[in-house]
């Protein structure tokens, strides 16, 4: 797969886990199962530094165009360089502990023909995670 592509797959994923995230939340559920909702809200918080690693990599590497190594970023791209740079410990060990928050509410229930864009949204939760650790551990910032 090209880097293209795959940067293609991280936002699509994350389009339909919020799209299906909301279309899960706005369907009538039982009020004495509250297990819905509580594995939408425990996938979407997980989703919250994914989203974060996307907005931060589309902005240094695709809009500002700078490299992950500091000598190639040249004088513009020092300050993109830098805010990758900040933010990468923050990413490499955040997303992973949001990615088993993910897989832990892919696990929960329910799990039925009505709910099904409750489980699509966790499972699209725990894709994005992955997705967001592949580009962060591939783009490691270097001097």
């Amino acid at each position: 797969m090209g880097p293209w592509l795959l940067l293609i797959a991280w936002i699509t994923t994350h389009l339909f886990q919020v799209a299906l995230g909301i279309t899960a939340l706005r369907q009538r559920v039982d009020p004495q199962r509250p297990a819905h909702h509580i594995s939408l809200l425990i996938s979407g918080l997980s989703s919250v530094l994914p989203l974060i690693a996307l907005v931060l990599f589309l902005r240094v590497f695709v809009i500002g165009g700078s490299s992950n190594v500091a000598q190639m970023a040249g004088e513009d791209g020092y300050a993109l360089w830098k805010l990758w740079f900040s933010a990468w410990p923050f990413l490499i060990f955040g997303i992973p502990v949001a990615g088993i928050a993910s897989i832990v509410a892919v696990l929960m229930p329910p799990y039925s023909l009505r709910t099904w864009p409750s489980a699509l949204s966790r499972a699209f939760a725990v894709g994005a995670a992955g997705l967001s650790f592949f580009h962060v551990a591939k783009y490691f910032p270097d001097a």
